[in-house]
């Protein structure tokens, strides 16, 4: 676990100027009155783009191969990674939410459910990402990392939007089962198993690859 944490470290590092960047620009983003839920999920996913671009641009998968760290420590390290980066985007999320109730904006009666959603839609995102960057690697990053952004901000703004639009998926989600429990357990395993599905095809992929 500890070579594990020194890895996530490492991606940190890595991204550490663009973790200063994101104070002008949630600042920006909120005096432009867009989504506020679109700093839920463009921010993690920036930054995990980035963590992946500067280890291919700094050959740190081929220097790290050669220290006693096994290739699965690097594959999982970057999945673990998404969970900070996730908790990071949710948090600064919900300051300036609360900043702009403390200013008399309106209050979102949706805004929990529409955080929690979009947090937990970008590990998804970084499930299909991850997989396709360890197959890629240098070649072809920069059209990957552009589509990949493009549908992190289409996603993060629709999927907060499907309550709205469609209220009647929510009432039909209770209507469907009395007990949710059960429902939340059948989400929460598939979520899990798309995860760890990801992570085996990355692996797979990366065990394989010659550095």
């Amino acid at each position: 676990m500890y070579p594990s944490l020194q890895l996530i470290r490492k991606d940190f590092i890595l991204v550490r100027k663009y973790l200063l960047l994101l104070i002008p620009y949630y600042i920006w983003m909120a005096s432009m009155n867009n989504d506020i839920y679109i700093f839920a999920a463009l921010p993690p996913m920036l930054l995990l783009i980035n963590s992946c671009t500067l280890d291919v641009q700094h050959m740190n998968q081929r220097f790290l191969i050669s220290l006693p760290v096994c290739r699965q420590q690097l594959v999982a390290s970057k999945y673990i990674s998404m969970l900070p980066f996730a908790l990071l985007g949710a948090g600064f999320t919900v300051i300036m939410y609360m900043a702009g109730l403390s200013l008399g904006q309106h209050a979102d009666p949706h805004f929990w459910k529409g955080i929690g959603l979009v947090t937990a839609v970008f590990p998804l995102l970084g499930a299909f990402y991850l997989p396709v960057f360890f197959w890629l690697g240098q070649k072809g990053s920069q059209i990957v990392n552009i589509i990949f952004m493009m549908i992190a901000i289409l996603g993060s703004s629709l999927s907060t939007k499907f309550l709205e639009w469609f209220p009647f998926l929510s009432e039909w989600a209770v209507d469907l089962s009395s007990n949710q429990t059960v429902l939340y357990m059948i989400g929460g395993l598939a979520y899990l198993c798309i995860l760890f599905g990801s992570y085996l095809i990355s692996l797979r992929i990366f065990i394989r690859k010659d550095l």
